[in-house]
């Protein structure tokens, strides 16, 4: 019997939210950690080649976190998310048979775009469950998301020499019980969901208006570009470690152990971390979790061993764990509800774009030979744009306090 728009939950169960997001994880961690090997060691494409599969991935991606926000706002979230996984589904199961070039690059592409369009959407409906802090639904996909880079990641590094195509057809087993998770769990109504309160600050800037269009504020700009400048950073640790740190005399067994001690680190210590960060204001957790971020990046420039590796990494998480998971909370709380998918469709498209200018950037200052400097270059522009944004949240707490 289907189903009427009366009948349909009031919100969508957190508990779906989050089993969604554990097996995208992890269907998703199977195949980035292999792109740039399957692309140069089977496929024998060139390393610029490569890059730029990647980078037309991300700007693909980038589109897709666009049409997210606007298919969550103006047409039917449902929909849109069971059309999505369809698009992922085909793309994954599709390389199962069609993994030559170029077939493979445009499959996954295709992938990308579908990833994209559903990471808006599933941050869009996770800002419509209210009974608790969306700060805290944040950090809980934040743990589970990681839970899925692990687990991903650790069959890739079994199994990847059985074959490619065992690995598609793994992924396309996880994106098929996610499709019917979506299918059966997702047709819920996101028009009547309250907005939650979740601390004196969000009460102060708890929007009185029914405004209808996602305007972007001097505080949205900012977090913008500390999200672009983030995860421009955070490709180097996907593009350029693993040659840099072979550099270095180190295996690339090495590299794969970083990221395993990085999901890991995560899932053991993101509960008290989130703790101590859901007890201060958004701009608090962000700004000392970028500050922290940033300074990894700096003391990279003296590393010469794996052990010293690990600590930076160690450092690098910390301040991801800080400052990741706030984010869209945060620009949910700033932002109407009935902008939501445009508001997490902004901070998909920030990611999405420094995942876009990362390795191109990185390629360019590696092929000059110039490590450290690409290193302290990050460094002191995330340091510029964490202050500016710490200002402009100074400023903004004065003008309300004259008012």
């Amino acid at each position: 019997m289907q189903t009427s728009l009366a009948d349909k939950p009031r919100q969508l169960n957190e508990k779906w939210l989050l089993i969604g997001t554990l097996l995208s994880s992890t269907g998703n961690s199977m195949i980035w950690p292999v792109m740039t090997l399957y692309i140069t060691g089977v496929l024998n494409q060139s390393f610029t080649t490569a890059g730029v599969v990647l980078m037309i991935g991300a700007m693909v991606s980038l589109f897709g976190s666009f049409v997210g926000g606007k298919l969550f706002d103006h047409w039917r979230p449902y929909a849109a998310m069971v059309l999505t996984s369809i698009i992922i589904l085909t793309a994954v199961a599709s390389l199962i048979f069609f993994n030559k070039w170029p077939v493979f690059a445009i499959l996954i592409w295709i992938a990308n775009f579908g990833m994209g369009i559903e990471q808006t959407l599933v941050n869009s409906f996770a800002t419509t469950i209210s009974g608790q802090k969306t700060r805290v639904i944040f950090n809980n996909m934040y743990i589970v998301l990681n839970i899925g880079v692990v687990l991903g990641t650790l069959a890739v590094g079994y199994l990847f020499d059985y074959g490619f195509s065992l690995l598609m057809m793994i992924s396309t087993a996880i994106y098929f019980g996610l499709m019917l998770i979506i299918i059966t769990k997702f047709n819920v109504s996101v028009d009547d969901a309250d907005p939650v309160v979740n601390n004196e600050e969000e009460q102060g800037n708890k929007p009185t208006s029914t405004k209808k269009k996602f305007k972007l504020t001097p505080v949205l700009i900012a977090i913008g570009a500390l999200l672009f400048i983030t995860y421009l950073s955070y490709m180097l640790w996907e593009t350029v470690m693993a040659p840099h740190m072979k550099t270095l005399g180190m295996p690339t067994r090495n590299y794969a152990d970083l990221w395993m001690i990085n999901g890991v680190t995560i899932i053991v210590l993101q509960k008290f971390v989130s703790n101590w960060a859901n007890k201060h204001p958004y701009h608090v957790s962000v700004i000392l979790g970028s500050v922290i971020f940033a300074l990894s990046f700096f003391f990279l420039i003296f590393v010469e061993e794996f052990w010293q590796i690990v600590l930076v990494f160690e450092l690098l998480t910390i301040g991801e764990m800080l400052q990741s998971p706030q984010v869209p909370a945060w620009v949910a709380q700033m932002t109407p509800k009935e902008v939501a998918g445009q508001a997490q469709g902004f901070v998909s498209m920030m990611i999405s774009s420094g995942r876009v200018v990362g390795p191109i950037y990185s390629g360019v200052m590696m092929d000059h030979g110039w490590t450290n400097t690409l290193f302290l270059s990050v460094f002191i522009v995330m340091i510029i744009i964490t202050g500016l944004l710490a200002l402009t949240m100074a400023r903004r707490v004065d003008k309300n306090s004259v008012a």
